[in-house]
């Protein structure tokens, strides 16, 4: 028989103490429930109060950089997200599933009751044809409710069982019924947020009745947030705004990254390996994404490591369907690019030995594609570094692959014209264009602060102006930082009461990501319309009515800015002509855009030189490169090039250019890399 308690020996009970701490802790249960939101524009994120999302976010972290697929469609958006394949594995292109293979590519559901049958899986939806449509093969609930209240309600019923469902998945569908009753997916949409809000309360309601639970202590809930597309005007379109995404991770195994945080952001197909790889079980082979609730996290900018996101393109897999224009993680898509398998089509070279599987193409045959990708410099003492840029080019004949290679510094460029005379500003010199020689007048560069007073008044004193505009009656506009200046052109003398807030002075230009703040560049269109850009968006102002328009800023892109899809962000300059030119720079380069016509003109961006701009060529000296001037083409080979780093830089922006001759092959690239050394 047992001895009595008062027989044990203190240290016996001592050292069962221990061991008692010592013992491992039971492991929690892991759970998931994931909350779909229609329609919900990544974007639109932070622009409507969402408490209950934000809270979520602080648990967990949030990425809006992801793109559906091109059709940014319901049909297709949710089939990436429940199969964790891309559109041309799964084949749902639109909202009548015709083509769907979820033979080959089942729903994540049907996948863990046929590993682990014991789960409790359950799916609750709004919208009923992803009831309907999907196989959901031995799923234990399957409820088309047909209202998000009644997918509420369901929800809040099989959380309140003692067991309850292991994997709990629903579709919340009045954010896109409240865009579409509107006709815009937008902030400034009055419906559109209010459903916002709404889902955002049942939100809530979903977080109370998880913690409510009696053995919550007991359980590891990972809770997925996403959504299927984006939306402008409805949506259905390749654009940015149709096809912006929303993902969220969140809970006691999500690190706590807050917003933003990767380059390599989750994207709809990486939802389904999550959720597989959360509950304990193994991520099929060839699906598309990968498990994300644990990403790794980024390292800093250092030294003598490349410095680009997926160079090799192995980050992906290769897309099947050559008309799919598929996201392609850690590169802002211009007009295309595409990730396919070596030796897809006969113009590709074979995969080399002991290579990857996949590189870069151009995709679009009749027009030239980008892709680019800007790092973060800062923090790197650049005094006396130098840098190595390399990768495998290679073209079909009539074709090309270009790598440019760009440095950005604090120094910016502004530019307006004004009747004869160009205006331009780099860094702390001004430079004085006359239009009709076409070239820089005689003696410049000179010092901003000795050309225009009043402009020392700025934070940081006359240099490095963000942009600037004629503003006809004889005024123009200056603006820097968070402030702007009215200056008086006849004496180039700012006018008294100067500077004053952006924000407070220009309604609507606060609706830029990162605020009323560092825009790139001013367009003026007429006297009464103009455009102000920063990075990749734009807001269309007017002047008449002294405000931005409504369902503003929207995205650089061909679609928007036809002709200028290979730049797809970071405008600078915007120098008008009377001849209904404009121009806008990069570090190298020029785009030409005919206000008349409303479009790019053909043949640019074009190389800034003596040649074409006399006087300017120097603005950005040091500051762009070119990996293979003359190569690119013919047989896949490799390209290096070494250089020094601008002391000041605090960016660097590569960019692959894919110029098409004629409709038969492409330019292709693979093994991009690009590093500092001391």
């Amino acid at each position: 028989m047992p001895l009595p308690r008062s027989f044990l020996h203190p240290l016996s009970a001592g050292l069962a103490l221990a061991l008692a701490f010592c013992a491992p802790a039971a492991a929690k249960t892991p759970k998931v429930l994931f909350i779909g939101t229609d329609g919900f524009r990544g974007d639109v994120y932070g622009a409507v109060a969402t408490p209950n999302l934000d809270a979520l976010v602080a648990d967990g972290y949030l990425a809006r950089e992801g793109l559906t697929a091109d059709t940014a469609i319901s049909g297709t958006g949710w089939s990436s997200l429940f199969t964790g394949v891309e559109r041309d594995k799964h084949g749902v292109y639109d909202n009548s599933f015709s083509g769907k293979n979820y033979a080959d590519w089942p729903d994540v559901l049907t996948r863990i009751e046929r590993a682990a049958p014991s789960k409790n899986t359950a799916v609750a939806v709004a919208w009923s044809p992803l009831a309907s449509q999907l196989p959901w093969t031995g799923v234990d609930t399957v409820y088309d409710a047909g209202s998000d209240a009644k997918v509420l309600a369901k929800a809040l019923e099989l959380l309140a069982q003692p067991a309850g469902p292991d994997v709990l998945l629903l579709d919340f569908n009045e954010p896109d019924g409240a865009g579409h009753a509107g006709s815009y997916f937008n902030r400034d949409a009055d419906g559109y947020t209010a459903a916002i809000r709404g889902v955002d309360a049942s939100i809530g309601k979903l977080t109370a009745a998880l913690r409510a639970r009696p053995n919550y202590a007991n359980e590891d809930w990972l809770i997925i947030v996403g959504t299927d597309h984006g939306g402008s005007v409805h949506h259905g379109h390749n654009t940015p705004e149709d096809r912006k995404t929303l993902i969220a991770f969140s809970g006691a195994s999500v690190p706590k990254l807050g917003l933003e945080p990767l380059r390599l952001a989750p994207r709809q197909v990486d939802v389904a390996p999550s959720i597989l790889n959360h509950l304990g079980l193994a991520v099929p082979a060839g699906l598309d994404g990968r498990p994300m609730q644990r990403p790794a996290r980024e390292p800093a900018p250092a030294f003598g490591v490349n410095l680009l996101a997926n160079g090799d393109a192995e980050y992906s897999i290769g897309r099947r369907d050559r008309g799919y224009d598929s996201d392609v993680p850690g590169w802002r898509k211009g007009r295309g690019g595409q990730v396919v398998d070596y030796a897809q089509y006969p113009w590709l070279p074979a995969r080399p030995a002991g290579g990857g599987a996949n590189l870069f193409i151009g995709r679009d045959s009749a027009r030239s594609n980008s892709l680019s990708q800007r790092v973060d410099l800062r923090g790197l003492d650049l005094s006396t570094a130098t840098f190595s840029l390399s990768a495998d080019l290679g073209a079909s004949s009539g074709h090309r692959a270009r790598v440019f290679l760009r440095f950005y510094d604090p120094r910016r460029l502004a530019s307006f014209g004004s009747g004869s005379v160009g205006h331009v500003f780099r860094g702390g010199e001004y430079y004085r264009y006359d239009i009709a020689a076409d070239r820089v007048a005689s003696g410049y560069p000179q010092p901003i602060s000795s050309n225009w007073t009043g402009l020392e008044r700025f934070a940081g004193g006359a240099r490095d102006i963000d942009a600037a505009f004629d503003g006809g009656n004889g005024k123009a506009f200056f603006f820097k930082g968070d402030q702007y200046i009215r200056v008086d052109l006849a004496t180039r003398s700012a006018d008294a009461g100067y500077p004053l807030p952006i924000a407070a002075n220009w309604p609507g230009l606060e609706k830029f990501a990162g605020g009323a703040r560092d825009l790139d560049a001013v367009l003026m269109f007429s006297r009464s319309q103009m455009y102000f850009f920063k990075r990749d968006q734009y807001i269309r102002y007017n002047l008449d009515l002294d405000r931005a328009e409504r369902y503003y800023p929207a995205y650089l892109s061909e679609s928007t800015w036809s002709g200028s899809g290979e730049w797809p962000a970071h405008w600078a300059g915007a120098l008008n002509f009377a001849n209904g030119k404009s121009y806008l720079f990069k570090p190298g380069q020029y785009l030409r855009y005919d206000r008349a016509l409303d479009r790019a003109d053909a043949g640019y961006p074009a190389p800034i030189t003596a040649g074409n701009w006399p006087g300017l060529q120097a603005l950005y000296a040091g500051a762009a490169f070119e990996l293979a001037p003359a190569g690119g083409s013919g047989a896949m080979q490799r390209y290096q090039l070494d250089g020094a780093v601008p002391a000041d830089a605090q960016w660097a922006e590569v960019e692959i250019r894919f110029e098409h001759g004629n409709a038969q092959g492409d330019g292709f690239a693979d093994n991009l890399s690009l590093s500092v050394q001391r």
